[in-house]
């Protein structure tokens, strides 16, 4: 062997153990990172991705091809059934226009119902004896009246929106243009109303009652005086 290849095999095995050198230094962490770039680079073409025009099913009857990369759902849908649609009749048009005044003319029954209901109360509250009974009955008879009361203030309101309509009508068939009234202006006019069917010295009780209470009110939100020491 001469000097010429002496010099040639000496430096090949020098590079082959700097290379095995290198190859021990890399990390797993950069070969991971240069495999991702690699994937990445490929073209979106190459790859392969089912459509849903592939999917198609035999008939409506029989289930659909899913794709085995997504996690199946707990509740799925196989076969397709026929479920009954529920309609309310109260946001349907089938039903018909609610109209309120054929409404309380039909149950206007009903009225004379309760009232006898709120008599047996009073004579069962007037018979019993036990204390705790007695003011269960007392609850009741007070929910009932309250219950009346509001439905009482709810028809005036109603009376008053109608006679409000038919004026405005009037007026709008003699030339005038409509006006249709604020909440704020609707809640003086039944202000109004209440204050003339209670009468004055009514009123002047429940406002008075009314002041105490905002009083009361306004008392409680003031902070407490710091105690002198």
């Amino acid at each position: 062997m001469g000097m010429k290849e002496f010099s040639k095999a000496r430096a090949g095995g020098v590079d082959k153990t700097e290379s095995t050198k290198n190859v021990r230094s890399v990390s797993k962490a950069q070969i991971l990172e240069d495999v991702k770039g690699a994937v990445s680079k490929l073209d979106k073409g190459a790859r392969i991705r089912r459509k849903k025009s592939d999917m198609k099913r035999a008939s409506k009857h029989s289930p659909m091809e899913v794709s085995s990369k997504r996690a199946v759902g707990r509740f799925r849908e196989v076969v397709e059934l026929n479920k009954p649609k529920v309609r309310d009749p109260r946001f349907e048009k089938l039903s018909g226009h609610f109209n309120q005044d054929l409404f309380e003319k039909s149950y206007a029954f009903l009225d004379d119902y309760k009232q006898s209901e709120q008599e047996l109360l009073r004579k069962q509250i007037k018979k019993t004896k036990n204390p705790e009974h007695r003011e269960e009955l007392q609850q009741l008879l007070l929910k009932m009246t309250t219950r009346e009361a509001s439905a009482q203030e709810a028809k005036r309101k109603q009376q008053l929106k109608r006679e409000r309509k038919k004026a405005e009508a009037e007026l709008v068939k003699q030339g005038k243009t409509p006006y249709f009234l604020k909440r704020s202006e609707q809640r003086k006019l039944e202000l109004m109303d209440k204050y003339e069917r209670l009468g004055e010295k009514n009123m002047d009780k429940i406002l008075a009652k009314r002041r105490k209470k905002n009083a009361a009110k306004d008392h409680r939100r003031l902070p407490f005086k710091r105690r002198s020491e």
